[in-house]
């Protein structure tokens, strides 16, 4: 009932293609809608059967007759129990009432429910889908995306995907198996009044063709603005604490009020196609029933019909009505499942992390040199890194320090391959990085950020995380132990099976580090990356954890970004890094003879120290 463009036909066929997956049920399912549709015109035809057989026996003057012979149902009557009097309807009857019935219902259950079946493992497949993908794509992904429209695409979109996928579908071949039915009732009973309802078609496929833009148009609004919604209320529930503590809440009342004014105001425009659409198309459809009814009762198409025939014609002309109105309401459906299916698509179709390496090894060394490196963050023009040149030898550890935003993090970022670097060649155990399978290349590394991500599970889980899990539990108490970890956690009302909550939100900024580098222990990965490890831990517990990683870091090749200068002391070599650039290099004794930025640096934040030491 819909024609919608190339485009949106390429994008709902492949929407289709994933339907297919299920080809089995849905076969079953499309014969029981088929049963059901046909079902009732029988149930039409029968209605015509009775009212001839009652008019039969109600004219006294005829004498015995037999049952009617005109319509499906006396043809069938007559092969199934041969001649009978007009009398044996009492008989015929209801038999054939139950049989439609029964037809009917076991129709209804197993389109139904093979419908339904094919919609659920359709929601399943997608977000299946949807999620891996977003396992495999690169960081620059996430970096230009909101994570509202990421979750919201996992929800929301497939939800309206699923509903122009089967629920459509299921009233276009249910509803359109019986507008097909009834019309070829029709023209069985009389082919001359039922081009009538033909000759409305291509005025009510207009109608529907210039409606269908509109509504995909505005789906992919009311789409965004649900991505709106749902990333307002992300934000505002994570940063609970900074929304109380800074007045936020009106601010983030405004901004709720906004998004959700926004998709009310396009739900609403739907509402407003599809409330004027409908009408019309009922209007077109009424006229041509209003028609045929003043033709019907003329006496010259009455001469023609008997009274069953009249009636039958009548209620199945009538009946058209109904399942033409559900079929143009699908549209809305369909243009909503299309605009939801390209916003999938667009995810599905996107640019995964390139992995074209094919080395891997048990376990690296550890010896990293940068040649000549630059780097530039996507869809920027300013160099982040430049012409960057330095080697560790395996075991050795490497602090960087500099201003904030002056490339630490992105180098250390380039080791793991989360970002490409444009120029230059980072090499690891004398390989290039390119070269080593991602998978391979970040088994040898481990990571603790200055932004501990922990799940929502227990403390056990977090630590033995990934492909940790199925550590030695003896190996993961050991872990925390070294990691400061284990006293507090002991001391929690059920130890490390304590649940951490969303994000470790039941545990202190303190707590949350030391699991991380519980964590980062336990991999004993060969190349160890501390991004402001210790930035949250008090002093006591830094002092403790500083003699931690100290153990931890050796035989290791570490990369240590700090700017508690006092922490580097001990590294083999300090890179300071200003605008992208090696500005130092050396030993902190060297640095400091130098007298040049490091030494600025330490000398100003040992002065900042003192400060607040007398200040106690």
């Amino acid at each position: 009932m819909f024609k919608p463009s190339d485009h949106s036909m390429t994008i709902y066929a492949r929407l289709l293609r994933y339907v297919g997956r299920y080809w089995v049920a849905f076969v079953i399912s499309l014969l029981g809608l088929v049963l059901h549709s046909l079902a009732e015109v029988a149930f039409v035809d029968l209605l015509g059967f009775i009212t001839d057989s009652v008019g039969q026996l109600t004219n006294t003057a005829a004498g015995k007759r037999e049952l009617p012979t005109t319509g499906i149902t006396a043809k069938v009557a007559h092969f199934l129990f041969g001649p009978q009097h007009v009398e044996s309807a009492w008989f015929v009857i209801p038999v054939f009432l139950v049989i439609v019935s029964v037809a009917r219902g076991i129709g209804y259950f197993v389109g139904t429910y093979g419908l339904a079946y094919v919609a659920n493992y359709l929601v399943h497949a997608l977000r299946q889908e949807i999620f891996e993908k977003y396992l495999r794509l690169p960081f620059r992904f996430f970096d230009r995306s909101m994570s509202g429209h990421l979750v919201s695409v996992m929800t929301y979109n497939v939800q309206q995907v699923t509903e122009a996928g089967t629920k459509a579908i299921k009233t276009l071949l249910q509803q359109g198996s019986l507008v097909i039915g009834l019309l070829t009732y029709l023209f069985y009973v009389n082919w001359r009044l039922a081009l009538l309802f033909i000759a409305v078609m291509p005025l009510i496929a207009l109608l529907v063709a210039y409606v269908s833009k509109r509504f995909r148009r505005i789906s992919k609004r009311i789409q965004s603005a649900m991505g709106d919604v749902t990333h307002v209320t992300q934000e505002a529930v994570n940063g609970y604490s900074e929304v109380r503590m800074y007045g936020g809440a009106e601010t983030e009342r405004l901004r709720m009020r906004a998004a959700s004014h926004s998709n009310r105001r396009q739900n609403m425009k739907m509402s407003l196609t599809e409330g004027l659409s409908n009408p019309l198309v009922m209007l077109l459809v009424s006229l041509a029933f209003a028609t045929i009814t003043g033709l019907m009762l003329n006496p010259v198409f009455l001469a023609t019909m008997t009274t069953g025939s009249f009636i039958t014609f009548l209620v199945a002309s009538g009946m058209l009505i109904k399942p033409l109105r559900q079929l143009t309401e699908i549209n809305s459906a369909i243009q909503r499942g299309i605009a939801a299916a390209e916003s999938i698509f667009d995810i599905l179709d996107a640019d995964e992390e390139e992995d074209a390496g094919t080395f891997n090894v048990k376990r690296v060394e550890g010896r990293v040199e940068f040649n000549n490196v630059s780097f530039t963050y996507p869809g920027t023009s300013r160099k982040v890194l430049t012409d960057l040149s330095f080697s560790v030898e395996p075991g050795q550890t490497v602090a960087l320090v500099g201003s904030s935003g002056s490339g630490k993090t992105s180098l250390v970022s380039l080791i793991s391959r989360f970002y490409s670097y444009q120029s230059g060649c980072i090499r690891l155990d004398d390989t290039d990085i390119e070269h080593y399978t991602l998978e391979n290349l970040r088994r040898h590394i481990a990571l603790v950020s200055q932004n501990v991500t922990l799940f929502n599970g227990t403390i056990f889980n977090n630590i033995a995380y990934g492909e940790l899990a199925c550590a030695d539990p003896k190996k993961i108490r050991a872990a925390a132990r070294i990691a400061n970890a284990d006293k507090f956690i002991k001391a929690l009302p059920q130890g490390y099976e304590t649940p951490v909550g969303d994000d470790g939100v039941l545990l202190s900024g303190g707590q949350r580090q030391r699991i991380a580098i519980a964590r980062a222990i336990l991999k004993d990965a060969p190349v160890l990356i501390l991004d402001e490890a210790t930035s949250a831990l008090d002093t006591d517990s830094e002092r403790h954890i500083q003699a931690a990683l100290e153990r931890l870091m050796e035989n290791r090749t570490t990369f240590v970004i700090a700017h508690r200068l006092s922490t580097v002391e001990k590294a083999d070599c300090i890179l300071v890094i200003e605008n992208g650039h090696i500005l130092e290099q050396g030993t902190h004794r060297q640095l400091l003879d130098q007298a040049g930025r490091y030494a600025d640096l330490y000398h100003n934040q040992f002065a900042n120290t003192e400060s607040r030491e007398l200040c106690r």
